[in-house]
């Protein structure tokens, strides 16, 4: 049986990990980690004062529960284990009053370490104990923690303004007694997988040196030296701190929100076909958010003329931040158009995409004036109409499509234009379609699909031979305002849509 772990030996182990006198420090502590301490955890309290000596302050985190209830600091326990509620309790011992991330000090800088913290909007700013822990050449230990507890982490994201933080208002008692309302921002929350990679570069950068005291594992850091390290890596990868597990709800919510910042300096829509990404609603609407996109496409055939039908899809995707850009319908009877033309406006759809008809079914004067009628109405609802480049249609090519939409002479008719149909064709989508072509100026919505034309075989972005990479270039550059629709791969849902989307972001970061 391993003995009990005295004060003594503690000190002896904070002293080998190389913990200054006189230091400030912040302590991350799990109890039950060091093994058996005699008097528990009062020996580790005891031991930590030691090993820093008089002119040493030691800090804790007091996270409290998130219950609802009103934050009072002499008064609401901490939820950061029992070494740092005992530590809250003791004689003499500070507690600042910010409602998400409270912390405890003794020592003598406890009161300029703690000082209105509650009067910071941010959490972990640079006007909290986190901030200046690091400002203040600080340190911090965990005690049979790993890098999971490190709530400096979070100092670094607020400073960097990671958009993946969050709002929310919680209620504190002052100094005097009364309830105050505090507008929290850039708050942290939920999993941080990725924060486990720190740890070896804080070893091989000499910020963190680690260490046994008893049974735990310890690790001791300078603040000022891990956070230049998570700064320097998170400027460059926002994205660092996240794990890359697709199944991890947290990480994949946290990297569309960068995502999403990142496509916001854009001036095009991303958009996603919504039904193709997978059968399941929920986790389409999951998967499309996680590559940062807003706005989906739907066909219509999916849930039909029913009202009732779409206004629950309506409710269901704006629950997730969700909307409808564009709705896919087919060449249908002037009634049906008229109906479907009613239930974009009514759903605030501002894209109808049709298909143009095929060369045996309809002449080409006839659809030229159906067009026509259809663009009248689609201008009394507010409406763009979106003309597809299908093969075998009256509108097959580049030049085709430019030619009938010509013709039909209404600014509320644009093209929906698909590359890869070009390219399946043998045709060149943006040499022989695009770049100096007639259809550059009605170019409203572009398909990101791509295929290998020898094959046909479908191809990730930028893989086949619909020279996507020049196309997108070249919109980007006349600050293309209209439509991207990335759709998935022909493979395991949703899996498909992630493979082509790590591909677009491949080429948005290469051009």
């Amino acid at each position: 049986m391993p003995s009990e772990l005295s004060k003594e030996q503690i000190v002896a182990g904070l002293r080998s990990l190389g913990l200054p006198l006189g230091a400030t420090l912040m302590v991350h502590s799990s109890l039950s980690s060091l093994g058996t301490v005699a008097d528990g955890a009062d020996a580790v309290i005891d031991a930590l004062l030691e090993a820093l000596g008089p002119e040493g302050t030691l800090l804790m985190p007091t996270h409290p529960a998130r219950d609802g209830r009103t934050f009072d600091p002499a008064i609401i326990p901490s939820e950061m284990g029992i070494v740092t509620e005992t530590f809250r309790l003791r004689p003499g011992v500070l507690r600042s009053r910010h409602p998400y991330h409270p912390v405890a000090a003794y020592g003598p800088r406890a009161g300029e370490m703690l000082r209105d913290h509650e009067r910071s909007a941010i959490p972990d700013g640079p006007d909290t104990p986190y901030g200046r822990l690091i400002a203040r050449s600080g340190w911090v230990l965990h005690v049979g923690c790993d890098l999971d507890t490190l709530t400096l982490l979070h100092a670094v994201e607020a400073e960097l303004d990671l958009p993946y933080l969050r709002e929310l208002d919680m209620e504190y008692v002052d100094a005097g007694g009364d309830v105050q309302m505090l507008h929290i921002v850039r708050c942290p929350g939920g999993h941080r997988g990725g924060v486990f990679k720190f740890d070896r570069l804080f070893r091989e950068e000499g910020a963190m040196t680690i260490g046994r005291i008893g049974q735990a594992v310890c690790r001791l850091l300078s603040a000022p030296r891990a956070a230049a390290i998570m700064r320097r890596e998170m400027v460059r990868d926002p994205f660092f701190a996240l794990d890359d597990n697709p199944h991890c709800a947290d990480c994949v919510r946290f990297r569309g929100k960068v995502k999403a910042a990142r496509l916001a300096q854009e001036e095009f829509c991303l958009t996603a076909p919504l039904g193709a990404v997978s059968h399941d609603l929920d986790e389409a609407m999951a998967v499309i958010q996680g590559e940062g996109i807003s706005w989906v496409e739907v066909e219509g055939e999916s849930l039909g003329p029913s009202p009732a039908s779409w206004d629950d899809l309506r409710s269901r995707l704006a629950a997730r931040g969700l909307g409808i850009a564009v709705l896919h319908i087919g060449t249908q009877s002037p009634e049906a158009m008229a109906a479907w033309c009613s239930i974009a406006a009514r759903l605030h759809i501002p894209y109808l995409h049709i298909a143009a008809t095929s060369h045996s079914s309809i002449s080409r004067a006839h659809l030229v004036d159906r067009l026509r009628a259809l663009a009248q109405m689609a201008g009394e609802h507010k409406l763009t109409l979106l003309l597809g480049n299908e093969p075998g249609s009256l509108a097959g090519s580049a030049d085709e499509l430019a030619a009938l939409i010509s013709e039909v002479g209404s600014s509320y008719v644009r093209a929906g234009y698909d590359p890869s149909a070009i390219a399946l064709a043998g045709g060149s989508p943006f040499y022989g379609g695009l770049y100096k072509g007639s259809l550059r100026g009605y170019v409203q919505h572009l398909d990101l699909r791509d295929a290998v034309a020898a094959t046909g075989r479908p191809a990730p972005p930028g893989l086949g031979n619909a020279e996507i990479v020049e196309t997108i270039s070249n919109l980007r550059c006349r600050s293309f305002a209209g439509l991207l629709c990335l759709w998935p791969l022909p493979m395991a849902q949703p899996e498909g849509f992630r493979t082509a989307a790590r591909h677009f972001w491949q080429i948005i970061e290469s051009i």
